[in-house]
């Protein structure tokens, strides 16, 4: 059964005035079996939010909110959900579904499947754009919901939703490795200054 949670979120409406964000009510997809609704406490900054939202990808849906590093707690679960109850401390990361029977989605690439639904600024067949984390709930298919750790703060895990490259290169402690940009993984490497070099390029 659905929350009765209110979806509301900061969106932009227009990309030339893209720092002048409104307060805004919007519709999620319908909620199914397999749905989970999340209240969002934390929410990430990644330059991918800034990169869409000044159009700089193409016309975005609009209005829209962005976000995409989504960290909360459960608030109602679907009849065929297992993973997640109600109370579970939970994140989302850049993407809500995707197809499940390609070649990508099976080799766990579903990030690639040309039939992946993007947190925000995308459609689900039935039309319903996906709006992102900056707001007060999103609703999200269990299979791309993940468990967050009790004693980690919402406003720490949030970001760490950008951690899959370290996971697939099987990066541990002692590994020496590149991070381009001050994006999520940047800013985590930023914070630890001690065991961190920083490579500059001027434009000229």
């Amino acid at each position: 059964m659905a929350s009765n949670l209110q979806f509301r979120g900061y969106a932009i409406k227009d990309t030339s005035k893209w720092t002048e964000f409104e307060l805004i009510d919007f519709k999620p997809k319908p909620f199914g079996d397999y749905d989970v609704d999340i209240e969002i406490v934390a929410c990430g900054i990644c330059g991918s939010d800034v990169h869409t939202i000044t159009g700089g990808w193409g016309k975005p849906e609009l209005p829209l909110v962005s976000g995409h590093e989504v960290a909360g707690v459960v608030r109602a679960v679907g009849s065929k959900v297992s993973e997640f109850k109600v109370g579970d401390r939970v994140g989302v990361g850049a993407q809500l579904d995707s197809c499940m029977e390609c070649k990508c989605c099976k080799n766990n690439n579903e990030n690639y499947c040309p039939k992946q639904i993007d947190t925000y600024n995308a459609k689900y067949p039935d039309g319903t754009v996906t709006q992102g984390g900056y707001s007060t709930a999103i609703r999200a298919p269990e299979k791309f919901v993940f468990a967050i750790p009790e004693g980690l703060d919402f406003e720490d895990a949030a970001p760490g939703f950008s951690f899959t490259p370290m996971r697939r290169f099987g990066v541990k402690k002692g590994t020496k490795m590149a991070v381009a940009g001050l994006g999520g993984l940047g800013h985590f490497g930023k914070s630890q200054p001690s065991n961190t070099s920083f490579l500059r390029k001027k434009a000229n």
